[in-house]
């Protein structure tokens, strides 16, 4: 019985909801943001990689692993697109043809910026590297494997209007949505991180260390 598909559904059912709660929970502080999202990436990969189940050590022991480091992506991420947002809203309240066309290169220079964001705190759970090195992972990852990439944008873009367009998705946002939508979009991440990840068991510890001379992605 507890091998049938209603009892799995049911325990990864309660493994998001423990998750999604974590998430929430350590998002509070608001400077601690990023090493939330980095854990709550690090139990879903592991979880495809090995199973449910550890969802409180799984995510505590990330969270605790990359504070510092996401911490500086986290505000690092949040100046950046703030100041793009800015500059693209700028440009938007001008009325000259050459605020038409700065409006488009801001506006083209921000997505490019959010579409590595896609990939920043999934490569921080898994990956070794200085700060500037995740972000050149991540890079890599967002432009290397396009096809994937717009996978995780429609998967985001349709979230994001669901929200906006209703109330109810809101409260399983809260209730449960969160950790489901970085588990859809884990099983994108994974396909692309095995081709440079080890497929070793080991739970709580970096897999590997990313190098583009040893793993040529383009």
């Amino acid at each position: 019985m507890s091998n049938s598909p209603v009892m799995k559904f049911f325990n990864k059912l309660a493994d998001l909801i423990l998750l999604n709660a974590l998430f929430i929970i350590c998002c509070l502080p608001v400077v601690t943001i990023g090493a939330a999202i980095t854990a709550m990436y690090y139990v879903n990969i592991i979880s495809i990689r090995q199973g449910d189940g550890y969802v409180f050590k799984r995510f505590f022991a990330s969270f605790k692993e990359n504070l510092k480091q996401a911490t500086i992506l986290w505000f690092l991420a949040l100046g950046i697109l703030s100041v793009l947002a800015a500059d693209v809203y700028f440009w938007l309240l001008q009325g000259t043809l050459f605020a038409k066309v700065m409006f488009v290169v801001s506006l083209a220079v921000a997505m490019a910026a959010g579409i590595v964001l896609l990939y920043l705190f999934p490569c921080l759970a898994k990956l070794r590297g200085s700060v500037f090195d995740i972000i050149r992972y991540a890079a890599s990852f967002a432009y290397g494997y396009l096809p994937y990439t717009l996978v995780l944008i429609a998967i985001t873009a349709g979230f994001t209007f669901a929200n906006i367009k209703s109330a109810g998705m809101n409260l399983i946002m809260l209730f449960v949505g969160f950790a489901t939508v970085t588990y859809i979009k884990s099983f994108f991440i994974y396909r692309v991180m095995m081709n440079h990840i080890p497929e070793r068991y080991d739970d709580f510890i970096k897999d590997a260390e990313y190098t583009e001379e040893e793993h040529d992605i383009f």
